[in-house]
This record gives C-alpha cells, structure tokens and sequence, in this order.
C-alpha cells in the first residue's frame, strides 16, 4: 500500500518530532516512522532521565548546604527508589508524545524505514511493508556513542551514553567517567550524590572545553566537583579497559592501572551505519559520516532534509529542536529560515547548573566586534544568599563601542531558567536596554541581571556617540 504525504519524518526523537509538528502546524499531511522508542535518546536514555536524576542530586546537595541553617539530620540517596521514579517520568512522557502529535493529524508508523528513492519510503512494520511517498522527507535519525579503542563497550561494566542510565543499578563503587564534557561531568554529579565513588579523566586541559564555555566556569565547574569528592584529571586518557569477575580493570596513558566496579565512555558521537540506504541515493557526508546540510539543513538530494544528531553540529536536544523547526518550516514553505546555534542555549546539569548563549568574549572577538563583559558573582545576590546558594557568576557579553548585545554564559543555580532571559535580550531590539527595562520580583535570580547592567547602560547612554541598541539576533 502507498500513500502519499507533503512531509515524512524519519526518527521521532527531539528533531525528529519537533519537524514534524512544525511541518504540521503549516498545514502538511505529516507522517513520522520510528523504529524503537518514541521520543529518541532524549526521552529514553539522555536528556530527561539525567534530569530527573539530576534534580533529586541537586536537592540531596541543598539539604546537606543548609544543614545547621534550619534543617537538621541528614539525607542521603536512594538509588533504587530515584531509577523508579525516572522510569515513571519517562513512561508517562513516552505515552503522552502521540497524543500531542495526533491533533496535527501527524500519522506515527513504528517500523524500519529505508530510502527507496528521493521521494519514496519502504516501512517494514509488524503488520507487513508499507509504502510511503512524501514531497518531502526529513532524517532525523540521531548518532551512535563514539567508540574509544582500547574500550570495548559491553553495556554492562564498560557502558556508553546509550546504555548508561538504562543500566544503573545499586551499589555504584567506583565509577570512571571517560570524558569529561557534558555526560561525563553530569554523571558525574549524581553518581557522586547516589553513593558512588567517581573519576572523571579528561583529555583535554579542562572540563567543558566548548567554545561558547568561557574558561572561568570550566575552573570553577572543576574546583566543586572537586570539593564535592569527585576526583578530576584533566590532560590524562586511557589506555585500556577491560572486564573481569573483580570489575574493570583500567590502563591509563601515564602507566598507571586502577580497577573500577564500571566505566562510562562518554567521549562524543559518531554517524551510525548507513542502514536507510542514504548512500544509493548519493547523499553528501563529510569527513566524519555525517550528512552534509546547507544552512536551510537541505542535503544535496532536492526534496531531503536532515536535522540532530545525524548531520553532527552541535549534539544536544536543544540543537536539535532548532533544527526540527527550521527543517519543518523549510519543508513546507521553502527556504525561508536558516539555522543558527549561537541562538540555542547550551545547559548543563551538573554540581552547578551552566549555561551559556549567543557569542563567548572570544568568540565575539573573533567574529570583529570588540567584546566588553558584565561579570556579577553569585556571592553578591541577595536571592543567593538567602538560599546560601551563592557559587556561581553571571557573564554578559555585549559590544564596547555599540553596546549590542552579543551572549552570555550564567553559572550556579538557576542557570537553566535564567539563560533564556539573555536569550530573549540577543533577540530583541531593545538587546540590553531590554534586560533594565523590566519590573523584577524581589528577591530573584533574574533581578541580579537587571542589577549587573545599570552602570554599563549609563556608561554606554552617557559616553557613545551613536548607541546601536538591538540586540545581535534581533532582526532574524
């Protein structure tokens, strides 16, 4: 049987049903095929299981500040009880994806789908091959956990980002996390606050070395993780890790051999094997395996689109949202919005929440602007305080000459709501001047913004010759 759709969406993870119900608000017949899970490894294995289990690390980490500041004994984890809890999240929200898709008429198909020609899907399902035919098609079938030689992963002992969370079980012991970017400093923090004892070995001279992370809050990221118990060592790899009735036995590059009760390889991600039959069809990949996109995410094959993981770019679900929405309303109404990442906020949950938007000061020096920070800490905060939650900082970037508002990177509580405050100042017109513009709750973690600004908005109203207020998204 063939039917025929404007839009076919292959994967139903975050890009993929993001797409889908984008492409479906602009008025197209919309059909999305996945092939395990609704909801991808965002819902399933990532994004939301780590929050869960985040959350209830960062509430473990509260009482224990506030400890002889009102609360008395002392509370501890309960791994087994949190794992059932995040199952119950992930199961309720797994259960509610299609019924948001099925108001939009989006028809979802659970199968293996493969390319049979530009406009044309073959979809094994239980109940025998179906035919699709779209105008339209959009991958978003995400990656694969970056192997590491020497670390043969057996979702057991030596486990992956795929087979991490699914896995945990009670007692943790000692724990290697293997990388020391996002997973690896997230696991790290519950892992920690659940009873285990953690490493993380980073090859790199710091935790997070992402461009849009200034170096301070890799420093400080560090230094907590530290004073938590957590062993950090950055400019360090490993070697080997292998299996045995004790544990893992660990070689790392300096020589030294360490056992551990299991292993995290959180070293990146890598294209999957071509099983959708792209490569027939003669889609562009890049260096890596993955599918080359313009900057409308279009491939070189008219008519297909693909967003996440798949086309690497940054990995995270809120690039991938970017990307669902951006496909989908390109797949509908033609080239009409471009990506752009320094948009997405990039959050991390760790021992202190990070988050950061828009252009870093080294980023913006390198794109010719000349860069100026406001850089307000935590300790000055009259909600932080009070909480006695005052670890953190706050770093706005904007232009010196112009006053254009260019980012921002927030660290310690609050980060991951606060970003989009600095989001919304980098898309709107009155960019800085927005952030002042606003009546704060008091006290809040949003007025200390709003607080940071008011000497370099008088500066920059009493000293510039010409003030471009916008801020540097605004007239997207």
């Amino acid at each position: 049987m063939t039917r025929a759709h404007d839009v076919a969406v292959i994967g139903c993870g975050a890009g993929g049903y993001k797409a889908a119900i984008t492409a479906a608000q602009h008025g197209a017949r919309v059909v999305v095929i996945e092939r395990e899970q609704v909801g991808g490894a965002c819902l399933n294995r990532a994004c939301v299981p780590k929050k869960a289990l985040a959350h209830i690390a960062s509430l473990i980490l509260q009482t224990q500040t506030l400890t002889g500041h009102g609360l008395t004994g002392r509370v501890s984890g309960d791994l087994a009880a949190a794992i059932a809890f995040k199952n119950q999240v992930v199961d309720e929200l797994r259960r509610g994806l299609p019924l948001r898709l099925k108001p939009l008429a989006v028809e979802t198909i659970i199968g293996e789908a493969r390319m049979a020609g530009p406009n044309h899907i073959l979809v094994e399902t239980a109940e025998g091959k179906r035919r699709i035919e779209a105008r339209s098609i959009i991958i978003a079938t995400g990656a694969a956990p970056r192997a590491l030689a020497g670390c043969a992963v057996d979702h057991d002992r030596i486990v992956n980002a795929d087979s991490f969370i699914p896995t945990l079980a009670a007692p943790l012991g000692d724990v290697l996390c293997v990388g020391g970017g996002a997973l690896g400093v997230e696991a790290a923090f519950f892992l920690h606050q659940f009873g285990g004892r953690v490493t993380i070995v980073e090859e790199k001279g710091r935790l997070l070395d992402l461009p849009a992370i200034p170096e301070r809050a890799s420093n400080l990221l560090e230094r907590s993780l530290t004073s938590l118990g957590v062993t950090v060592c950055t400019q360090q790899t490993v070697r080997s890790a292998r299996a045995t009735h004790e544990g893992v036995c660990v070689e790392f590059a300096d020589g030294r051999v360490s056992s551990f009760a299991r292993v995290l390889v959180a070293v990146g991600r890598q294209p999957r094997p071509d099983d959708l039959g792209l490569d027939d069809l003669g889609i562009e990949r890049d260096a890596n395996g993955f599918i080359v996109t313009n900057e409308f995410l279009q491939t070189n094959i008219p008519g297909l689109f693909a967003v996440g993981d798949v086309k690497g770019g940054p990995m995270t679900a809120a690039a991938a949202l970017h990307d669902g929405r951006v496909a989908g309303e390109n797949a509908t109404q033609g080239a009409v919005r471009q990506r752009n990442y320094h948009q997405v906020p990039l959050v991390v949950d760790s021992v202190l929440p990070i988050a950061a938007m828009g252009l870093s000061e080294e980023l913006a020096e390198s794109a010719g602007f000349t860069p100026d920070t406001v850089y307000i800490p935590l300790r000055a905060s009259v909600k932080a305080r009070a909480y006695n939650d005052a670890t953190g900082f706050i770093e706005i970037v904007h232009d010196q000459e112009t006053g254009q508002m260019l980012g921002g990177c927030i660290v310690g509580a609050g980060a991951d709501e606060l970003i989009h405050i600095i989001a919304l100042a980098c898309r709107s017109k009155r960019g800085l001047w927005s952030l002042t513009d606003l009546d704060y709750g008091h006290p809040s973690w949003s007025e200390d913004v709003g607080t940071a600004l008011e000497p370099y908005i008088r500066t920059l109203t009493q000293t510039a010759d010409t003030v471009f207020r916008p801020g540097i998204y605004a007239a997207d």
